[in-house]
């Protein structure tokens, strides 16, 4: 798939749910919303906020966004617009924060709690099933490994994950390695992307093809893909895992944000969930 048409898509699929299940929410302008040194925090004016990573890996420069006026509906179109990763993660991040006002304000619209140490259940990962992560989660890979999954590769941008994940036993290589990427996707049974794949469309697009191709099932996993599954249908992802921000706890994400944290920093109620 050409950039240009995976970051028109990375749009439509945002914007596929911004004009319909989150359409209350779409228009709203923003409270605050800022990248710090690993997470991007935004912040609607009613209160709900959503976070996403910050693309270190890739090139982005900073987007022209004005609080004041921009709504998530905008922010979608502008990441569509100018294929900027960082534009991405400030759009994603306030579909995000919309999903959590979605979650809490629609009766029996909630998608299904996890509690520790269901997540392969949620992924479809019995025993034997071969499974490639593109993006190292190791709690997750743990989890995978715990039921008696077989993680076959493992593919990332950073060096200290691979690294990581070479001492926790796992094959590796670099996430710019897509031939050898492809042909652990066509010996696999599901793919389990970091979230943070959204933020680079060409790429997630092309490997969800392979996973197709393959018969592999496709799952967006953590924090930046909290958003809601109409987003991950027009993606072609099967599944996501995310989190729910109780609102409460904005201001703890937002100065853990500014601090060079995300979620990870915030002490109260996140739930974590499973939808798809």
């Amino acid at each position: 798939m050409e950039p240009q048409e995976a970051w028109k898509r990375l749009e439509k699929a945002l914007l596929s749910a911004l004009n319909t299940v989150l359409r209350r929410w779409a228009s709203q302008r923003l409270h605050r919303a800022y990248a710090g040194a690993t997470r991007v925090y935004v912040e609607l004016e009613k209160g709900w906020c959503g976070s996403a990573l910050t693309p270190t890996w890739l090139a982005w420069h900073p987007p022209r966004i004005d609080p004041s006026t921009a709504t998530p509906r905008q922010l979608a179109r502008l990441a569509g617009r100018t294929a900027n990763p960082l534009a991405a993660a400030y759009a994603v991040a306030a579909v995000n924060a919309a999903t959590t006002a979605y979650i809490a304000s629609t009766p029996g619209a909630a998608p299904r709690p996890l509690r520790p140490g269901e997540e392969p259940e949620a992924l479809g990962a019995s025993r034997g099933a071969r499974v490639v992560m593109l993006g190292y989660m190791p709690g997750l890979a743990r989890t995978l490994a715990g039921v008696g999954a077989h993680i076959i590769l493992v593919a990332d941008y950073a060096r200290q994950l691979l690294e990581r994940a070479i001492s926790d036993g796992y094959t590796v290589t670099w996430a710019g390695d897509l031939g050898r990427i492809r042909d652990a996707i066509a010996g696999s049974d599901l793919v389990v992307f970091s979230g943070s794949a959204v933020l680079d469309p060409p790429t997630l697009l092309t490997e969800a093809s392979w996973a197709r191709e393959a018969g592999a099932r496709t799952a967006l996993v953590g924090p930046t893909s909290s958003f809601h599954p109409a987003v991950a249908r027009e993606l072609g992802v099967d599944k996501i895992l995310g989190a729910y921000v109780d609102p409460r706890l904005c201001p703890r994400l937002a100065a853990s944000t500014a601090a060079g944290g995300g979620l990870r920093g915030v002490r109260g109620r996140l739930v974590y969930w499973a939808w798809g």
